[in-house]
């Protein structure tokens, strides 16, 4: 994977869940949008000033192509890349959202 790369056109502040719902809407070809529900120790960490509860700062849009990675670190939005679904040799990504819930969509693996 590449080396993550600021997503400028978002902004400088965790999503709320209605924010990453939208993201369906959003990015082509978008059919599930995954997000990691963290516990207040890790929100607090990253967000700082008194994260919200529901605060989305990971997050995964699976597309009907690939899977998108993004997550909010030092008060901006990076992209992780992008994993293809039809590439034999990356990871599965199964292992990956395990740790992760739909929030919005369909997944073609949940």
């Amino acid at each position: 994977m590449d080396k993550p790369e600021p997503v400028d056109d978002w902004p400088h502040r965790p999503f709320s869940p209605t924010e990453a719902s939208a993201l369906l809407e959003d990015i082509d070809g978008a059919v599930a949008v995954w997000v990691v529900h963290h516990d207040n120790d890790v929100r607090s960490a990253v967000v700082l000033d008194d994260a919200p509860e529901d605060a989305v700062i990971d997050i995964v849009v699976e597309t009907e192509a690939a899977f998108e990675m993004y997550s909010y670190t030092s008060g901006v939005w990076m992209d992780y890349g992008t994993q293809r679904k039809d590439d034999p040799d990356a990871p599965s990504m199964a292992g990956t959202l395990d740790s992760y819930d739909v929030l919005a969509g369909e997944s073609d693996i949940a």
